[in-house]
């Protein structure tokens, strides 16, 4: 009699499902009750929370005794599955206000001089905070018209603390940032943490924790005469003080000028972080290979002595074919595996001369020569620059005869692009999958934890009514993702590898090592509103109606991370200006399953009024919860 998987010794099995993949251990638990009981054992579940995704929200909080590792490793597939599939728990008009910010779970929202505060993810309402009080004790120059109105915009969170930009027109410049403490009980009774005068608010950005506060500003001067970055930190709290600088850091020789697109800024494990993907100011005649510059320093030494740089971390050969511009994306993000910093681009390129543009997201690991060595580290196929007085040139290419002492080119030979850094837009079978123009996709960015990509399009095929010319396109998620495939057996034919290779839409490993994936269906969501009724109040929520006059005319800006997508729709800027208080909505997706989390670090504020969600008839127009069996309620259409 053969013995099955439910039949074997647990310690057999144990082993077994240590060495599957995350999502496999959940795909097992699913072919049967007796699996699914042993698979919940929460020895096997710490042991692939703490193999598979260690440094993951959920993995902290199991750590901590919040949850347990049971219910962590549930957490993390049925967010990444929501996420790939395109299919979110729940949808929600979060409110209205000027501007937003969203990260660490928490999403603050700008509504003239107030802040509301709420955790995502928790049942928790909003916390509110006044900044009346705070502005009304700012210096104001004598010099300056205090008449003019300030202007205040909300630059980052982070650890219980929210940096706001306060800026009030007049001379001389009376710019300042302010840190503030969302906390209860803010440290010594103080809420501004730290009120940080600027001279410049040129293109400003901050990041910071909560010991220390970096912000920059592209004000400084380079030898070639161009402006540069320049970095400033301050510290948050007595016990990681900053020796005072007679001049900020200046990021010399570091290209590039749009956060987002050419640039990326973040602070990570103790680290400051600044990636560029430009090689030079001025377009370069002759050149050959394009890199990324990457710098970093520890946060309590913002020196130009203990800086880390890396000006030769491979991006791509310019044989490779012409990049459109406009659609090019830039991020550092977290890997929840080993928790270091991964380069994360998307560019849409000319491929080889192709006539049709292909978007493709690229990942990129970071590395710096070893404490010590003064070489910048690099494949072998890619040598240090330095190395040689002279530039390392192609072999056997003519343009190297025309470089002269007027160039500055790049060259590293071709690297391997293996399929685990390079995720397509369509996977082999998606040549016929409809697109968008970039004028019709309002947001765009990937998401590095469970290899999907997220788009906010605007679709005006989706509920097209003849009767109504007037209606707008409606704002949809498209979301594409993929996963490593199954190998195939050895002992297969080619023409069955190639067969299940078509019908299962799985790339064929083009080098020795690499791996296979199979790709998703790209899935538009909600489905259009004549489906069933709550995709009827999917489609309110998520495109939310403007003042008369503005329907064509609006203004779209989000934030997305592993668990939620937030985004606000505003009127579009007017010829006449003064739309920057101008309020929009703002509309929370979540992959999330929403649960109440003990402990959570969202907490009160003493000095203001905490609200709960408005009257339930308007909850439950302005709110849409999956609940089990929902996909059968929408077959019958009796949903809500």
């Amino acid at each position: 009699m053969p013995v099955t998987l439910d039949r074997l010794p647990f310690d057999i099995l144990f082993y077994i499902a240590s060495s599957l993949q995350f999502d496999d251990i959940i795909h097992l638990g699913h072919t049967c009750r007796q699996l699914r009981l042993l698979l919940n054992e929460s020895t096997l579940c710490r042991r692939a929370i703490e193999g598979h995704v260690p440094h993951s929200k959920e993995a902290k909080l199991a750590q901590g005794g919040a949850i347990t590792y049971g219910e962590a490793l549930q957490s993390v597939y049925d967010r990444r599955e929501a996420f790939s599939n395109a299919y979110p728990f729940s949808a929600r008009i979060a409110g209205h206000g000027s501007a937003f910010t969203y990260r660490q779970g928490v999403l603050c929202i700008l509504h003239g001089n107030i802040i509301r505060f709420s955790d995502v993810h928790s049942s928790s309402g909003f916390s509110e905070l006044d900044l009346s009080t705070i502005i009304s004790s700012l210096p104001v120059s004598p010099s300056g018209s205090s008449n003019n109105e300030p202007k205040i915009s909300l630059l980052h969170y982070s650890d219980d603390i929210i940096a706001v930009h306060y800026e009030r027109k007049g001379r001389p410049n009376n710019s300042r940032i302010l840190a503030i403490s969302t906390r209860e009980h803010p440290p010594k009774g103080k809420r501004v943490i730290k009120d940080i005068p600027l001279e410049s608010s040129y293109k400003l950005f901050s990041r910071h924790t909560a010991s220390y506060l970096y912000y920059g500003t592209y004000t400084g001067m380079g030898d070639h005469g161009h402006h540069e970055w320049e970095i400033q930190g301050v510290s948050l709290d007595e016990a990681h003080s900053l020796s005072k600088r007679s001049r900020p850091l200046q990021l010399e020789e570091f290209f590039g000028t749009d956060i987002g697109s050419t640039i990326a800024f973040e602070i990570h494990n103790g680290y400051f972080y600044a990636l560029s993907n430009q090689t030079s100011f001025d377009v370069e005649e002759l050149d050959w290979t394009s890199f990324y510059h990457c710098i970093r320093f520890p946060l309590e030494r913002p020196v130009s002595e203990a800086l880390d740089i890396n000006t030769r971390i491979y991006r791509r050969q310019h044989s490779e074919g012409p990049i459109h511009d406009s659609w090019t994306d830039l991020t550092l993000q977290v890997d929840e595996c080993t928790n270091k910093l991964v380069i994360v681009e998307s560019r849409r390129e000319w491929q080889n001369g192709s006539s049709r543009q292909l978007r493709t997201f690229y990942t990129s690991e970071i590395k710096f020569a070893p404490e010590g060595s003064s070489s910048t580290p690099s494949d072998d196929r890619s040598p240090a620059a330095g190395a040689a007085d002279a530039p390392l040139l192609p072999a056997d290419d003519l343009l190297t005869t025309l470089v002269d002492s007027s160039n500055n080119p790049h060259y590293a030979p071709p690297q391997p692009r293996y399929a685990r850094h390079t995720h397509p837009e369509f996977g082999p079978q998606g040549g016929n999958t409809r697109s968008f123009i970039l004028a019709r996709t309002k947001f765009r960015a990937y998401n590095f934890s469970c290899s999907s990509f997220i788009d906010l399009v605007e679709d005006e095929r989706c509920c097209a009514n003849p009767s109504n010319p007037l209606a707008g396109p409606c704002l949809r998620l498209r979301i594409g993702s993929r996963r490593p495939a199954p190998r195939v057996p050895e002992e297969w034919s080619m023409h069955d590898k190639v067969t299940l290779a078509r019908e299962q839409s799985i790339s064929a490993p083009l080098l020795e090592g690499d791996e296979s994936y199979r790709y998703s269906q790209i899935k538009m969501w909600p489905p259009p509103a004549s489906t069933c009724p709550c995709s009827e109040k999917l489609h309110r929520i998520l495109n939310p109606k403007l003042p008369s006059g503005f329907s064509h005319n609006k203004t779209i800006t989000g934030v997305v991370d592993e668990r939620s997508f937030v985004y606000m729709i505003r009127p579009g800027k007017s010829y006449s200006g003064g739309d920057d208080n101008a309020l929009g909505t703002i509309v929370v997706v979540s992959f999330n399953r929403e649960k109440r989390i003990p402990n959570s670090q969202m907490s009160r504020i003493d000095s203001t009024t905490c609200f709960q969600d408005e009257m339930e008839d308007q909850v439950s127009q302005s709110h849409w919860m999956w609940k089990a069996g929902q996909f059968a309620a929408c077959r019958k259409r009796t949903c809500r």
